[in-house]
């Protein structure tokens, strides 16, 4: 865990691709904390570190989206939780399906060192929902809460206009390949156009360093492109086994996840597919 300064009381937790990062605004009323991490005890080390950067107490939290890695560390603070209106849907249906008392066993089984899922973890939702927009006036900060969607349906990105800050969420992937397993990638192109027009100059990202949005067009112009040649294949008849295996397919600059380059081709093909169902 390794805490960074981006402007004068706007700090981001980076975890150097372990595991999700965070962030911390201080304003005059305490803390504001942006994702809890992905284990109640790294929540834990979250919080002492934040109260002990800021003399304070951690009087708010907000989730840019559902995924485990922002959340599970939500029960470390006695704050309440901002996020959009869909995230508390999102994440009940996904502890349905993954957190069910025998999953988690059968987890735990094989992963002996998550027995902290068994023993700890309560799930925290948000108390406080917004849909669009929303505007918290919090002295010395004005920050704006996006919903964007994309890269899950709840994902939403925390903006510092003033500062020049933007807090992406897994919006934005730096250094490594962007996941897109549960994505609309259409989506996800607009969420980071829209990321571009709002014009910070420092984007923490929800894994990897910050960028600026120079990266984040980068990061739209693979999404693009991996549009419009699987469309191009699908139109030329080609099975989704060949299209997997396609060498003419954009790959990310790193290529250092293959299996989540061969995951992004089959969920565009997926996409593609679907659009072209009759109704």
């Amino acid at each position: 865990m390794r805490f960074s300064e981006i402007r004068p009381g706007v700090h981001a937790c980076l975890m150097d691709n372990q595991t999700a990062n965070a962030g911390f605004v201080a304003t005059e009323r305490g803390a504001v904390v942006i994702d809890t991490l992905n284990t109640p005890a790294r929540g834990r080390q979250l919080a002492s570190s934040v109260r002990s950067a800021t003399a304070g107490q951690v009087f708010l939290v907000i989730n840019t989206h559902w995924h485990y890695d922002h959340t599970f560390g939500n029960q470390a603070f006695d704050a309440p939780v901002i996020a959009h209106c869909s995230l508390s849907t999102e994440l009940a249906n996904a502890a349905a399906r993954d957190l069910m008392p025998v999953a988690i066993a059968a987890w735990v089984s094989e992963h002996p060192e998550d027995r902290w899922m068994a023993d700890e973890l309560e799930l925290v939702y948000p108390s406080i929902a917004f849909e669009g927009r929303l505007v918290l006036d919090l002295a010395p900060f004005r920050m704006i809460l996006h919903h964007l969607g994309g890269h899950t349906p709840d994902s939403s990105v925390v903006d510092l206009p003033e500062e020049g800050v933007l807090f992406a969420g897994d919006l934005v992937f730096e250094g490594r390949v962007p996941f897109l397993r549960q994505a609309n990638i259409k989506d996800t192109i607009q969420a980071l156009g829209r990321i571009e027009s709002l014009g910070a100059r420092t984007v923490v990202p929800g894994h990897g360093e910050p960028c600026d949005t120079s990266y984040v067009g980068q990061i739209r112009g693979y999404l693009e492109a991996l549009q419009e040649q699987v469309g191009q294949l699908i139109a030329r008849g080609r099975e989704k086994a060949d299209i997997l295996d396609s060498d003419k397919l954009p790959q990310w600059w790193t290529d250092d996840r293959p299996e989540l380059v061969r995951a992004n081709v089959e969920r565009a093909y997926e996409e593609q597919i679907k659009r072209l169902e009759p109704d």
